[in-house]
């Protein structure tokens, strides 16, 4: 609204006037509901901006519509006495003159000459006739005619339109760009050629091409310059200020809350002043994640309190980095009530300045992000000023910062590019310079000429009887400006456009058509694809031996050969599942992202249950209790919710109730506390030892005939030695258990475990039992060998998870990393789909 009143008033137009305007035009209209909803919004914007008028005269205040009353008022002290105009009115360029403009350049007191600049390609339209009604009397003097002399011929001459104009068709603008910059280099390798400031690249919208030319520019060795005003909300401090918003509204959460440690332009240190280590942030980030912390400082508290308890598993490096959020929490936790704004922004003022990592003295960036800082924290210590003498009404944060960010992004913050070499200039200001060479760039739908803004309030038809532009006369000054453009250079022209944007085909400029009619041969040719491509010298040798290299001398997902020093059995049930899966995870070291989830994640919870079960059985032995029984699982069930009641109170309220059901069930659920207590009652057989959390590290055979050995390290979670010399092997899983017949950890932890003991006791063992006790999916007990076995079929079921882990060995040792899933539903939520080659794979 107060857009189109600022605009009502530049069109010369009073507020009664718009009222009679806009009702004359739609009152004729005795039945339609949209005429009687414009006339009701009408009176509604008239009464509306008639006491916005009152109360500013009330204010004191002066704004552009006071101020020129002011101007033509009272003559100033020392006036203006020569004004020249090179642009035109509103309606035909962007940065032209509104009627109210014109009528203030014909009467303020002092002025004595006014000159204003156009060329004859202008002029031929509507605006000979409009700056004739604005400046009545105004004399027309050709500047070649020498008419007056008042007015000297122009030293420079136009220069002839030239009769061939190259258009070349890109991929896309970093293409374009770089084709650019390598005609440019061309050139400048001739003898004789001008001046590379003699060069432009012409665009129409600044952004991207500010971005992509400086690196494309870097790449290519040819320096620019450029007089941009980028976006302040571009620069990096002000996305630091943006991250701290994020942390606040989002009470803290724990992906804000890490990309805000993480800032660079930030510090932040612990109790003892040392600064918070990327390793401290990352680990704080996992045990967040697996603690299922979805926000709030009071929950944040308790989870600092449970991981610096004695016993706890969370690393020393989660524990740093959180009591460093703790301390962050606190000191901005004030944000996240109700105060007025200026006591909002008095405290974001002062945490920043209080935690600012500035870049060193010989930073080349360093005084950049000083002006970015500096531009940021003005703009917050003048809202604060201001709402502190005009406002103390209680908001809240959120408003305040979409107040701050609504600041950011309407300031542009304009450093210059470089001091010399290659311009790139926008449209508008290219015809104020004098080039040998241009490339007018980007000539798509949408930019040449830009999409018009419909007004949201009125039709085109009432907006013109306000003084609005009609569409036809912004159509015709763009063909104009940009039939000068033509003529720009005084040597040589090119044009150039590209197909996508983003991925997106994009059409050619209506105004190519322009270049027909004033016949001008296009010559259309391809973009040469292959050359653009900007590459770093590394990459340019890397390139090139790819290509040299025949297409089928490597076949996909192979690399150099890959020997670990030991093999992780879990990360061989991973390669089972799929090589890249192993590839990224293992050889390329890609950490999964966590993800937040309402509850505990799968591999906290797995944690959890196998400490809850780990506890317990140290404790039934210590009692010397011995096997589980019929008789003695009652015993054994009470003294398990003793153990587990104290893990249980570390966790959230709700969680712990999910997982309290989890362990002991209910009405409708058996717990998994009794299916692993009934897993051993129901084969009571004498346990002589039982191995907990046992760490299998070394070289094992796994009983292969040729003996060989792999190196192999894992943690069973339990091994039970029974009477007979016979073993059980049990592992938890925190998901649903994997398939009998691809089925790794278990056998081979079996034996592995078979090997161990023949070592140690010089006995042969014989594997009885191998579980999974899963605590997801359809079945809670999954056995892979079972003691109703027969004695053939255990030994092929061990032997051909021998054979399968030797191949998934051989493989990786080959370094045989094919993205192959052996189900390719899993791709659908497999933790690295941004580095595989899916389409290896087929559609999920």
């Amino acid at each position: 609204m107060l857009e189109f009143f600022d605009t009502l008033k530049r069109q010369q137009k009073s507020i009664d006037d718009f009222e009679r305007l806009t009702i004359g035009k739609l009152d004729g209209a005795q039945d339609d509901r949209g005429a009687e909803r414009l006339m009701r919004q009408t009176r509604f914007f008239a009464a509306a901006f008639r006491e916005f008028e009152r109360r500013c005269a009330g204010a004191g205040g002066v704004d552009e519509h006071a101020m020129r009353e002011q101007l033509l008022a009272h003559a100033a002290p020392h006036p203006w006495r020569h004004i020249v105009i090179a642009v035109r009115d509103r309606a035909a360029d962007r940065y032209g003159l509104y009627p109210v403009d014109w009528d203030l350049l014909a009467r303020i007191p002092g002025l004595e000459q006014l000159d204003v600049v156009v060329t004859d390609t202008v002029l031929a339209g509507a605006l000979h006739e409009r700056i004739h009604q604005w400046l009545p009397g105004i004399e027309e003097v050709r500047a070649e005619a020498n008419a007056s002399d008042r007015t000297p011929p122009s030293p420079f001459p136009l220069p002839p339109f030239p009769l061939t104009i190259p258009l070349t068709i890109f991929r896309d603008r970093e293409e374009e760009l770089a084709a650019f910059a390598r005609g440019v280099r061309e050139a400048a390798s001739d003898a004789g050629s001008s001046s590379l400031d003699r060069f432009a690249l012409v665009v129409r919208q600044r952004l991207p091409y500010v971005y992509l030319a400086r690196e494309v520019f870097r790449s290519s060795g040819v320096p620019c310059q450029m007089f941009d005003a980028l976006p302040l909300a571009a620069e990096p401090y002000a996305a630091a200020v943006d991250l701290l918003f994020s942390f606040v509204s989002a009470n803290f959460a724990r992906v804000p809350a890490a990309a805000l440690l993480r800032s660079p332009h930030l510090r932040f240190t612990d109790a003892a002043g040392e600064p918070v280590r990327a390793g401290d942030v990352a680990a704080l980030d996992r045990a967040l994640s697996e603690a299922s912390y979805l926000g709030g400082l009071d929950a944040l508290d308790r989870l600092v309190e449970a991981w610096q308890h004695e016993g706890s598993r969370v690393s020393k490096a989660a524990i740093a980095g959180a009591l460093v959020l703790q301390r962050i929490g606190r000191e901005v936790a004030p944000l996240r009530s109700t105060a007025p704004i200026a006591e909002h922004l008095d405290l974001l003022i002062r945490f920043l300045s209080g935690h600012e990592s500035l870049p060193g003295p010989d930073d080349p960036l360093r005084a950049r992000q000083l002006r970015a800082r500096g531009a940021v924290l003005g703009l917050l210590r003048s809202l604060r000023d201001a709402y502190r003498r005009f406002d103390s009404r209680g908001v809240t944060f959120d408003e305040v910062a979409a107040m701050v960010r609504r600041g950011i992004e309407t300031r542009t913050f304009a450093p210059r590019s470089g001091e010399s070499g290659v311009h790139v200039v926008d449209a508008d200001a290219a015809p104020f310079g004098e080039f040998d060479h241009v490339q007018l760039a980007g000539l798509v739908d949408g930019e040449w000429p830009d999409r018009q803004r419909r007004n949201i309030f009125y039709s085109t038809a009432i907006l013109r009887d306000l003084g609005w532009p009609a569409d036809a006369d912004r159509v015709e000054a763009v063909r104009s400006s940009f039939a000068d453009l033509l003529r720009l250079p005084a040597k040589s022209l090119a044009l150039s456009t590209f197909s996508l944007e983003h991925d997106t085909l994009v059409a050619p400029s209506i105004l190519l058509d322009d270049v027909g009619r004033v016949r001008a041969r296009l010559q259309t040719r391809p973009g040469a694809h292959g050359e653009a491509v900007v590459l770093s010298d590394t990459a340019r040798i890397w390139a090139a031996r790819r290509v040299a290299r025949p297409a089928d001398a490597m076949a996909g997902g192979q690399t150099g050969a890959h020997t670990p020093a030991a093999y992780s059995v879990s990360s061989l049930e991973r390669y089972q599942d799929c090589p890249f899966k192993f590839f990224a995870a293992d050889v390329l070291q890609i950490d999964e992202l966590p993800e937040d989830e309402a509850a505990l994640s799968p591999r906290a919870r797995g944690r959890f249950i196998h400490e809850v079960f780990q506890r317990f059985f140290e404790a039934w032995d210590r009692r010397g209790a011995g096997t589980i029984t019929s008789e003695s699982i009652d015993a054994a069930r009470a003294l398990c919710a003793d153990v587990a009641e104290p893990l249980l109170g570390n966790l959230p309220e709700a969680d712990a109730a999910l997982e309290r059901t989890r362990l002991f069930g209910s009405a409708i659920s058996v717990g998994l506390v009794d299916v692993v207590l009934g897993l051993e009652a129901s084969h009571p057989v004498e346990i002589v030892d039982r191995w907990l959390e046992y760490r299998l590290d070394g070289r094992f055979s796994l009983g292969a005939s040729d003996g060989r050995a792999v190196s192999l390290r894992g943690v069973a979670d339990r091994i039970d030695l029974l009477a007979g010399h016979r073993l059980r092997v049990i592992d938890y899983k925190s998901g649903s258990a994997p398939d009998r017949k691809r089925a790794l950890q278990v056998p081979v932890y079996a034996l592995c475990a078979q090997e161990r003991l023949a070592q140690q006791r010089d006995e042969s063992w014989q594997v009885d039992e191998a579980a999974y006790v899963a605590f997801s999916g359809k079945k809670s007990l999954a056995p892979v060998i079972n003691r109703k076995d027969k004695p053939a079929d255990r030994a092929e079921m061990l032997a051909d998870a021998r054979r399968r882990l030797l191949a998934i060995v051989d493989g990786i040792e080959r370094g045989e990393f094919p993205p192959r899933p052996h189900e390719e539903r899993i791709c659908s939520y497999c933790a690295y789909p941004s580095v595989c080659r899916k389409d290896y794979v087929g559609d999920e």
